[in-house]
């Protein structure tokens, strides 16, 4: 029983809340008046701001300017793009808008008083940009007086073509001129050239500076080609003297074909020889040498071969003669040749030196002839050019006169205005309110309430609810405490790591657990409890039920109760597990998996699992025992908010294992 110290007035408990609604009434009457008057304030002013605002008119024209080659230079992409951004900057220059201002003044639409003033308003009316990649360039007029602008863009663009034109025209009259004045220049260069040369060749008597148009040179040459020859004959006669020499000392040097005489001996010579030679083929030594005929032949042959041997004598004497005169004769041609040929020397000193500098005056010419040709060109391509090279203006887009306002948007910013009074009405009402929060408010008198024991009502009965004393409105307070969070699920990955790291009885534990088994309810397991040929599991306890199983576990249920009847959990000795045991070796194996806080891995917590998997796929909350046994009021109240109210299904619908226990786990 818990009381207080003082009872309160049934009178005053009516009071506060008419106090209360007088003062909300009070205080939105506040914040409506605040918010009002700013609004109407901020939207009237914003709203004259907005339609005061002259209307702002635009026109606009397009033109093509195509320039001279010498200002674009096409060939360079980077220089084109330059020479049309200088086009840019120059039409709105300052010369170009004070021609605009006296055009327009000409033309009756004075823009202002003074030059100065009109140059200022037509620079601020006025812009021009270049088109992207493009010769076109856009020209903008944007202002309050719609009659001028159209009017100003057009003799804009025509004061600019005149000027572009004029400007043109000059620089071609001043380069044709520097170009005549370059010619003149060349030219008289090269009369002058050409006179020095003609007066350096009458001095030196050179005709031409080909060399083989000169005396001295075509002298020079001959001696030197007689001389050369003139060699080659001494070499060839002292070669052939040597020879003959080396011949005299080493035997006969003389040939049969050079010396008819000594040819016709040793020819009938030969004849002897084939004669003796058939006799003594035909008859015996002793009547070759008794028969007269056979001794004349031999005589004959011998007297043959000294006439031979004195007839080669004598052509090897008259031979080495000739050679010797030859010999000599050859040398003295050289030396004669080379006399000559060194007094030829002097002159050609002198003629080289006159060749030199005609060579250097020609050369000279030549390089101020080639100059004074390629002035000439250009000169006529320039003239020929002429008419090609004016840049050109096309006008793409004349201005016309604008006929509705581009600008301000009225319509936007008095939308913009009235979203901006609200938006400044609100922070001013949370202003003012700041200022007159309300005091805080009183707590109530505490009451006393009484609550009554629970007692153990019958099972299906529910408890009635504590009566409260005098009246009271204080919440009934439960004795137990506020309910514990429910414990955390595993992951299908995390339930699969610990499946693979247990062994043996904790594999069976882990696996049954994961189908909704309680610790109690694992520990009671025995070796007949498997049904192998339906895959059921027979739970007993106080909720009986069968449980199906997938294959592998039931081939780890079958081989754990070939041990033996009696439980299916045992330890290594063959004890069965209780279950502080029980819980450490399902620790233990999760410690293996890695799983995070491994300490929290319990069989609770992995028959949780098995509950939420169930009520996530959308299982009716009245079916889940049937499946998993007694369920408390915590996990039903923690697992309500799984599945929307209108998604349930029947335990027939669902799939009762999870992924993690259809696969096998590997061995």
């Amino acid at each position: 029983m818990r009381s207080s110290p003082a009872w309160r007035d049934p009178l005053d408990a009516a009071s506060p809340p008419a106090v209360a609604g007088a003062s909300a009434r009070r205080g939105n009457r506040r914040r409506l008046l605040v918010f009002g008057a700013v609004f109407v304030v901020l939207v009237a002013a914003g709203q004259f701001w907005n339609w005061s605002r002259p209307a702002q008119y635009q026109a606009s024209t397009r033109l093509q300017v195509q320039l001279p080659a010498s200002a674009a230079a096409a060939s360079n992409a980077l220089a084109a793009e330059t020479g049309l951004g200088v086009q840019v900057q120059s039409i709105v220059s300052t010369p170009m808008l004070q021609q605009l201002a006296r055009r327009l003044a000409a033309a009756g639409q004075p823009v202002a008083a003074g030059e100065g003033d009109a140059v200022g308003t037509l620079r601020r009316l006025i812009s021009a940009q270049r088109v992207a990649d493009t010769e076109v360039l856009e020209l903008r007029a944007a202002g309050t007086e719609r009659t001028l602008l159209a009017p100003a863009l057009n003799e804009l663009v025509a004061a600019y073509r005149d000027q572009l034109l004029a400007d043109f025209e000059r620089d071609s009259t001043q380069q044709l001129a520097g170009l005549r004045g370059e010619l003149a220049r060349i030219e008289k260069n090269a009369a002058e050239r050409r006179a020095q040369l003609e007066r350096f060749r009458g001095r030196s008597g050179l005709v031409s500076t080909e060399r083989e148009d000169a005396e001295a040179v075509a002298r020079s040459r001959g001696l030197s080609t007689a001389l050369n020859n003139a060699l080659e004959k001494q070499a060839a006669a002292d070669a052939k003297l040597s020879a003959l020499k080396q011949a005299a000392a080493g035997g006969p040097a003389v040939r049969s074909k050079d010396d008819p005489t000594l040819s016709a001996l040793e020819t009938r010579a030969s004849q002897l020889r084939e004669e003796v030679r058939e006799m003594e083929r035909s008859f015996t030594p002793d009547f070759m040498a008794m028969d007269p005929r056979a001794k004349a032949l031999r005589t004959r042959l011998a007297e043959m071969e000294r006439q031979i041997a004195t007839q080669r004598s004598a052509g090897q004497a008259a031979v080495l003669a000739g050679a010797q005169e030859d010999a000599a004769a050859a040398q003295a041609a050289v030396e004669r040749l080379r006399v000559q040929l060194a007094q030829q020397g002097a002159g050609m000193k002198t003629f080289q030196a006159g060749f030199t500098q005609a060579k250097l005056l020609e050369d000279d010419l030549a390089q101020v002839e080639k100059a004074r040709r390629e002035q000439l060109e250009r000169l006529a391509r320039l003239e020929a050019a002429e008419r090609n090279r004016a840049p050109r203006i096309r006008v793409l887009e004349a201005a016309a006169a604008p006929s509705e306002p581009y600008a301000p948007a009225y319509w936007r910013d008095g939308a913009l205005v009235v979203g901006a009074a609200f938006a400044l009405g609100l922070v001013a009402m949370g202003f003012v309110e700041l200022f007159n929060r309300p005091p805080p408010a009183v707590a109530p008198a505490p009451s006393t309430t009484v609550v009554l024991p629970h007692w153990n009502a019958a099972p299906g009965l529910a408890a009635a609810p504590a009566p409260a004393l005098l009246g009271a409105a204080a919440p009934v307070e439960r004795l137990a405490g506020p309910a514990a969070p429910p414990p955390r699920e595993l992951e299908q990955a995390e339930a699969a790591a610990l499946l693979a790291a247990a062994q043996g009885p904790t594999r069976i534990a882990c696996a049954a657990a994961l189908l909704g088994l309680g610790a109690d309810e694992l520990l009671a397991l025995q070796a007949g409890d498997l049904d192998r040929a339906a895959r059921r599991l027979q739970v007993g306890g106080s909720a009986p039920r069968r449980v199906p199983v997938p294959d592998w576990l039931a081939d780890e249920v079958t081989r754990a109760a070939a041990v033996g009847d009696g439980p299916l959990l045992r330890d290594a000795a063959g004890r069965p597990l209780d279950a502080s045991q029980l819980r450490v070796d399902v620790t233990c194996a999760a410690v293996d998996a890695g799983l995070p806080h491994p300490a929290d891995v319990t069989p609770a917590l992995l028959r949780h699992t098995c509950i939420a998997w169930l009520v996530g796929q959308g299982l009716r909350f009245a079916e889940l025992p049937a499946l998993v046994g007694p369920v408390d009021l915590d996990t039903v109240t923690a697992l309500a908010g799984r599945v929307s109210p209108a998604v349930r299904r029947g335990a027939a619908e669902i799939e009762p294992m999870m992924p993690a226990l259809r696969l096998a786990p590997p061995v």
